[in-house]
């Protein structure tokens, strides 16, 4: 009987606890945000400089000089590229040494620590909110109406937060105790920004580095993003490469994969931080 009376509160206990964790994650995250701007004088309009003085230079010498001008709408081509590389390098940046820098809270207190790398991904989702500014703004001047093609915006995204999700929080984990990690990260960020197709079409690239760069959900969900919004050549999609629709599954599998391996390492690994920071 008594099994039977506790039985229905579980779920909502769970519930509750699952609401009240969301609450925190959103005041720790808009907090960091407003810290991050609080001494700036231009305040939150340095999330808008940011990627568009990429976008500057790089269309300068990639759209000018190489010609890539050719492409229709190279211009929004390459703002999405750069807006989303921004959002997935400012949420793994940011989310590595969030453990480490946490270190008196946790000592102290006892929360679920997933909070922290989480927390510092959506304070990046919040700056990629902004950066969608230059976007629609970009899509006004190209008379570029919304289309069908635009409602699985949302679901790519999504993929790529699971995606960043694992990364942060197998990184940040992996920092407490190999500090090494922010350098290595820094390096394969550099490496990864000229080797997925951010600047340029993938069909540039040899057949065989194609089917190499489409293993990275990253590219897979920058292309179908570029795709839905001004229709990019479906010869750069991972559908022509690999000759199959069903080739978009495999990058999908390694986000979800990558998430996984990351959950677990975190919670592998989250009993010993307050021994190690």
């Amino acid at each position: 009987m008594s099994s039977a009376s506790v039985a229905p509160v579980a779920p909502h206990r769970r519930w509750a606890d699952m609401q009240h964790q969301w609450r925190v994650l959103r005041v720790v995250a808009s907090v960091q945000f407003k810290l991050k701007y609080a001494d700036s004088s231009l305040g939150y309009l340095w999330s808008l400089i940011k990627p568009l003085s990429y976008f500057a230079v790089l269309w300068v010498v990639f759209g000018r000089f190489f010609k890539l001008n050719q492409f229709q709408h190279y211009p929004l081509f390459l703002l999405i590229g750069i807006v989303l590389f921004t959002f997935f390098l400012d949420s793994v940046s940011t989310s590595i040494p969030s453990v480490v820098a946490s270190g008196p809270v946790i000592r102290r207190l006892s929360f679920p620590q997933l909070v922290l790398p989480m927390s510092t991904t959506l304070t990046a989702t919040i700056t990629f909110g902004i950066n969608l500014i230059a976007v629609a703004v970009f899509l006004i001047v190209s008379r570029i109406a919304p289309a069908p093609s635009w409602l699985l915006i949302p679901a790519l995204l999504a993929e790529l937060y699971v995606f960043i999700l694992g990364l942060a929080f197998a990184l940040s984990a992996a920092f407490v105790k190999y500090r090494d990690v922010g350098q290595v990260w820094e390096l394969a960020a550099q490496l990864l920004f000229y080797a997925s197709p951010i600047m340029y079409p993938v069909g540039f690239l040899p057949q065989w580095a194609q089917y190499i760069v489409y293993l990275n959900p990253f590219v897979q969900v920058m292309q179908d993003v570029r795709y839905a919004v001004v229709g990019a050549s479906p010869h750069g999609t991972i559908a022509a490469v690999y000759g199959t629709s069903l080739a978009r599954l495999l990058p999908i599998a390694i986000a979800f994969g990558v998430f996984a391996v990351g959950l677990r390492y975190f919670r592998r690994r989250a009993p010993r931080f307050a021994e190690l920071v």
